[in-house]
């Protein structure tokens, strides 16, 4: 039996704190044999990236306290000289990081990091030769004309082929093992399976180990052979990745798998699993929690305020119904310039797009990035004045409103946007964020306000003492939380959903998406969800619309999207949406590489 090619004993990282030193990882051993693909899963705080860092030496140099023993390819991470562990980086293991857009120097063209990450790992090499081995490994990961596009600089490549260069970047001096850390989190669902089919193929074609580091247990099934489990610091469930998935023992990852999103899985069958899961005895923080939120309803009952809490249940749609929403032919066109002597044309960011949307609904819209998702949105709430088309919110034409007669509007319609870190203001208290658009919208009393936003507060399950806190003391989910409460402070009738849980880990997603679910309900509101996670939209939507390239191919009840499908697209996209049984996730590829194919044959 060969040596595996890593091997981690007992290894412990801690971090200085105010309080004395922080554990981040206590104890983890693991090994990865020449060849194959381990998997490390956990949510944010698991320890997940800092093992990462310590097996490429990277917290040499820090207040980082490393013990136990990191063999890379022979070599003892932790006792090796500073030459030697520089040496073994890029040619025994090279790093694939999260963020393209921040892993890459803005101001350099891709061909001249690629370039520069080779010489320094080879020093001696020629730039001729570091060249030609840049547009190989661009050509090797899939860039199309990668002789011209080693010229392009990163803002001209997509977030897949900047991921698909970070990549290529790692595989300059062909290493002994690949380490990727959430190299997916950010990409949509077609873009995020092309990248996990490109590692596979890597696998195959050079014989290189992998270590996939991802929060999302749905990602590592198809990629990898074993999967770690990672809370706190220490690994709780280690194993094959078809028995961990399909017998799991840990109450962690059971945890973890039952908030991972489905698509196999109705709105209707995910509310009744919810409902059975209330009725099973829940712990003394989550009971505060429904009680605080049981109080905030209380109250805001008593002011005879139906859609501030306690509102009375949806009533059925009728076709009689009007719309709350329409959207009619609506286009929204860009000019782009063509070049420095070139003249600009027209792009059509959103193309003729109608629907209904009635209240109480939720209607999901799903796409690539550049569909026209977020543009359409922005539309809608008239952040973007439409080029052509109407939009009737209530009866009224908001189309062509002036700037100074959209006051009432904003109270009616409001956004949450996609990151809780930089949608809120780091200089201003919560309480102050979420009260803003009271006293945009003119109401002065202080006492009022705060008493409405620690209402609030609560109702989303945060505390009213939180008020004067600042949003550097809360977590991702608990700042998505706030995020939502500042968007029904003004007690709206519609709420876009801009991508609202894709920065978080499943188990806070779960959280968050649970809330937006008991929300609706009790504020009556009606949503427009946008994201590119197909489980997730199938989970909270009634009816589903697929936009590409601006245009909506598909648009029908949730189940016959999912389950019936009458576009290609959306065919395509639900292939490549990742699934939690490896044997399935496994199907798929070979269902996409077998489409490859037939489009390279055609």
């Amino acid at each position: 039996m060969t040596d595996p090619v890593v091997s981690v004993n007992d290894l412990r990282i801690t971090f200085p704190t105010l309080e004395g030193r922080l554990t981040a990882v206590d104890g983890v051993s693991f090994e990865v044999p020449a060849g194959g693909a381990v998997g490390i899963v956990g949510e944010s705080g698991s320890g997940k990236s800092a093992t990462s860092l310590a097996l490429m030496g990277l917290h040499r140099g820090t207040n980082a306290e490393v013990t136990g023993d990191i063999t890379v390819t022979g070599t003892n991470i932790n006792t090796a000289s500073d030459h030697r562990v520089r040496d073994m980086r890029g040619n025994d293991i090279a790093m694939v990081f999260q963020d393209p857009m921040s892993s890459l120097h803005p101001q350099y063209t891709i061909g001249n990091q690629l370039i520069e990450a080779f010489k320094v790992h080879r020093p001696g090499s020629s730039v001729a030769d570091a060249r030609k081995r840049a547009v190989e490994s661009l050509d090797r990961v899939g860039i199309p004309n990668a002789a011209q596009r080693i010229n392009s600089y990163p803002h001209e490549f997509s977030g897949g082929m900047r991921q698909r260069a970070l990549i290529a970047m790692g595989l300059m001096c062909e290493p002994t093992v690949l380490l990727a850390d959430e190299i997916t989190t950010a990409l949509d669902v077609t873009v995020q399976a092309q990248i996990l089919d490109l590692l596979d193929d890597l696998r195959s074609d050079l014989g290189m180990s992998l270590i996939l580091v991802s929060h999302d247990l749905a990602v590592v099934a198809g990629s990898v052979d074993e999967v770690l489990v990672m809370q706190t610091g220490s690994i709780v469930e280690r194993g094959d990745v078809r028995d961990v998935l399909s017998s799991p023992e840990h109450p962690y990852t059971k945890t973890l798998l039952a908030a991972v999103p489905r698509v196999d899985v109705s709105r209707a069958q995910r509310r009744a699993q919810v409902r059975e899961e209330r009725r099973q005895p829940i712990s003394e923080e989550q009971g505060e929690q429904a009680k605080r939120a049981q109080r905030a309803r209380r109250r805001a009952d008593a002011e005879g305020d139906a859609r501030l809490g306690g509102a009375a249940a949806k009533p059925e749609k009728s076709e009689a119904d009007a719309p709350l929403l329409s959207v009619r032919n609506a286009r929204m066109r860009f000019k782009v310039r063509g070049g420095l002597l070139g003249g600009a044309s027209d792009f059509y960011a959103v193309d003729d797009v109608s629907f209904d949307l009635y209240q109480g609904e939720t209607l999901g819209i799903v796409g690539e990035s550049g569909s026209g998702k977020s543009t359409l949105s922005r539309m809608v709430t008239r952040l973007l004045n439409p080029t052509s088309g109407q939009i009737v919110f209530e009866g009224r034409d908001i189309t062509r409103l002036p700037e100074r007669k959209l006051r009432p509007l904003r109270r009616d319609i409001q956004m949450i946007f996609q990151n809780p870190y930089s949608s809120l203001n780091p200089r201003v208290t919560i309480g102050d964020s979420i009260g803003a658009g009271l006293r945009v919208q003119g109401e002065n009393d202080t006492k009022q306000i705060q008493r409405k936003v620690q209402e609030l507060l609560e109702r989303v399950g945060l505390e009213a003492s939180h008020y004067n806190r600042f949003p550097h003391a809360f977590s991702g989910g608990q700042r998505q939380r706030i995020a939502i409460a500042r968007a029904l402070i003004l007690r709206p009738k519609l709420v876009i959903c801009d991508e609202p849980v894709s920065a978080l880990d499943v188990s806070t997603q779960d959280q968050v998406l649970r809330l937006l679910d008991e929300l609706q309900d009790d504020f009556d509101l009606t949503y427009i969800f946008v994201a590119h996670d197909l489980a997730v939209v199938r989970q909270v939507s009634d009816r589903v619309a697929v936009m590409r390239k601006g245009e909506v191919v598909e648009l029908d009840h949730s189940d016959t999207v999912y389950e019936s499908p009458r576009h290609d697209y959306t065919r395509e996209l639900l292939t490549a949406a990742p699934v939690l049984d490896p044997v399935e996730a496994r199907k798929h590829r070979a269902q996409r590489a077998e489409l490859r194919r037939q489009s390279t044959a055609a």
